[in-house]
């Protein structure tokens, strides 16, 4: 009689593994962190790739093994790994027609990476010297693969520790709750909280600005808005503030809009969040989901550039 349990059997190892990727693969299709989504779901959304195409591997490789069992190792692996790079490019073409979602190289890449962990530590054939070396290159590149997830568990940690304080740019990977911005970088020197700020690069777009996207959103039993931007030029600058929450309609008269003219130097905008919760016609904003804070300006002649620091709640 086998003395091995039933379920570390081979047979019912394959079939597991089997099942385990029939679950998964609709969600390359269906659900998803959404384009608002947490960057932490993201990352973790994302190294999904990884760990469906490691399963994926494992099996395609004990299928290569039996079909053509006179292949070299070499052999099998190549196999292997083109029919994962075949099967994740069909899968990034078939997502164009779902969800509005695109073809990302990202997913592909760490398609393959599935492939390369598989190789390094699922294959059963004795190790040759010097593999070690390989498995350890490996492990970086799941390391790499891993940074983003990392790198936005830790600022969505500190965000929440700092409200409510938005975005003062004193610690690392602050510049991740921004986004849309032509050329954003932490500017050291010209701050007016602590020793940092934001540079904004605004360009001759109808449109060009930078928002405030990933921060803790009620804002619920707070009564001002503070945010400070600094601007370099003599001439004055008419910047616009946009903020929704997550009723938002995409409608100009359903989120709260006001321009404010920026004078040389160091600007403090206070915004009373009354204004702001009564902005939309016909219903009161939901300060408890507020979803996007955006600083923008419209139709510049030249290009401009501002310098935004210290965003934070009050009372």
């Amino acid at each position: 009689m086998n003395k091995k349990l039933f379920w570390c059997s081979p047979k019912v190892r394959v079939q597991c593994v089997f099942l385990i990727l029939l679950i998964v693969a609709p969600f390359f299709f269906l659900g998803g962190p959404g384009y608002r989504g947490a960057r932490s779901f993201v990352a973790l959304w994302n190294l999904g790739h990884v760990f469906f195409f490691t399963l994926a591997s494992w099996l395609l490789y004990l299928l290569v093994r039996d079909r053509r069992p006179q292949a070299s190792l070499l052999a099998g692996k190549m196999y292997v790994f083109l029919g994962v790079l075949v099967l994740g490019i069909a899968i990034e073409g078939l997502q164009m027609g779902f969800d509005g979602r695109t073809p990302d190289l990202g997913d592909i890449i760490r398609n393959q990476l599935g492939c390369l962990i598989t190789f390094a530590f699922f294959c059963s054939e004795k190790k040759k010297r010097g593999f070690f070396l390989y498995q350890l290159a490996v492990v970086m590149m799941v390391g790499i693969a891993l940074y983003p997830l990392s790198r936005a568990v830790i600022d969505e940690l500190r965000a929440l520790r700092q409200f409510p304080f938005l975005s003062d740019f004193e610690t690392p990977f602050e510049i991740d709750r921004w986004k849309d911005g032509e050329m954003l970088s932490v500017q050291e020197g010209i701050a007016r909280h602590g020793h940092h700020s934001l540079k904004v690069q605004l360009t001759t777009e109808t449109y060009s600005g930078v928002s405030l996207c990933y921060f803790p959103g009620n804002w619920q039993g707070f009564e001002k808005l503070f945010i400070s931007v600094y601007s370099p030029d003599d001439e004055k600058l008419d910047l616009v503030c946009r903020i929704h929450d997550s009723k938002h309609n995409n409608e100009y008269i359903d989120r709260y809009n006001k321009r404010f003219i920026l004078e040389k130097g160091w600007n403090d905008l206070v915004i009373p969040l009354s204004d702001i919760q009564k902005a939309p016609a016909g219903r009161l904003l939901n300060m408890e989901k507020i979803e996007n804070l955006r600083l923008f300006v419209v139709k510049q002649e030249k290009e401009r550039v501002v310098y935004i620091d210290n965003v934070y709640l009050g009372r």
